[in-house]
């Protein structure tokens, strides 16, 4: 019996960890959303029978009556366009997984109401969607929402104070769910995830985090930029962690469970301590910035309730992770 997953940004680089996660379970077929702007791999890195369509035309397709029989669909476009929701309510979907969304701090600040636009508008799109067709919507939220956090680690019932236009729309997105699970029947969870690393993800791109852009700059020889005194500490989390627990909460989660998790390592490490991770292997060359607009001074997850609910626990430390990323870019 197969069994229908959408993701959206898919091709990004949490969303192709999932996509892959998700196919090597043969009974599984995949369709992708994405619009091809912060892509990390072509839906042909994945090895499977694929079929490509735009999400123009959304709404006449169906995987039902697919001679081809796709494993993985692969549909370019933005994921609120009014084709999808076609799609969503046409196919019987287990769990729709929304990843898509332009996470940049700075950005935001420079442009509040396109951010706004992106990471929440479009969203409520979706959600809109999942819950006319009884879908369960797995959110990509943020550790954004709390700004500088007030405690640490940060629990999800710490106050929320977003220091940016991105960490304020992601806050909103999550209650209107709660309002939409009032009003529609929306079945969902949000997963705020703290600062995500991990192989693949461009380092060449604006949406780039400080490791990829760092061993980015490596490979081309150039200096690593460091923003601010070097001492704000991150709870980093690997790309293959997170990607678990999206898969949790489609398989095993239910709806008796909480509605918001961390997803983190429960960890922490300055930016001057990954900086030392480079050096050790001769890249030692750095540029010194000003703190950039809106970005939070520490972040530190309590994922205790993530598992209490679902019995997950980060496989990969920041050691051992840091050291697998830098030797995927061979560095």
């Amino acid at each position: 019996m197969r069994k229908l997953y959408l993701v959206t940004g898919g091709l990004g680089f949490i969303g192709s960890t999932l996509v892959r996660k998700l196919l090597s379970d043969e009974t599984n077929v995949v369709f992708i959303v994405d619009d091809q702007s912060n892509n990390s791999l072509e839906a042909d890195h994945f090895g499977v029978s694929t079929r490509n369509i735009y999400a123009a035309l959304a709404d006449i397709y169906d995987w039902n009556t697919d001679t081809g029989i796709p494993r993985l669909v692969n549909i370019e476009g933005d994921f609120a366009h009014e084709k999808i929701a076609t799609l969503i309510a046409r196919h019987d979907f287990e769990t729709v997984f929304h990843l898509a969304a332009k996470p940049r701090v700075e950005w935001s600040v420079e442009q509040p109401l396109e951010a706004t636009d992106e990471n929440l508008n479009r969203t409520l799109a979706l959600a809109k969607s999942c819950a006319d067709s009884k879908v369960r919507l797995v959110f990509s939220s943020t550790s954004s929402v709390y700004g500088n956090a007030e405690f640490l680690p940060t629990s999800e019932a710490d106050p929320k104070n977003p220091e940016s236009p991105y960490g304020l729309s992601k806050y909103c997105a999550e209650q209107y769910m709660h309002l939409f699970e009032k009003l529609y029947g929306l079945e969902w969870v949000a997963l705020r995830y703290f600062n995500v690393y991990g192989p693949v993800q461009r380092g060449d791109s604006p949406y780039s985090t400080a490791v990829a852009a760092w061993c980015h700059k490596s490979r081309e020889g150039q200096p690593l930029r460091s923003d601010g005194d070097g001492e704000q500490s991150r709870d980093l989390v690997h790309v293959e962690d997170v990607a678990d627990v999206n898969m949790l909460c489609s398989t095993l989660w239910n709806p008796g469970l909480s509605r918001v998790y961390n997803v983190g390592s429960g960890a922490a490490v300055t930016n001057n301590w990954i900086l030392s991770q480079f050096a050790e292997r001769g890249y030692v060359e750095v540029v010194h910035a000003p703190e950039r607009a809106g970005d939070v001074k520490d972040t530190l997850a309590d994922v205790d309730l993530l598992k209490e609910d679902l019995d997950w626990s980060p496989r990969i430390s920041i050691q051992e992770g840091i050291n697998m990323t830098l030797d995927w870019w061979e560095l």
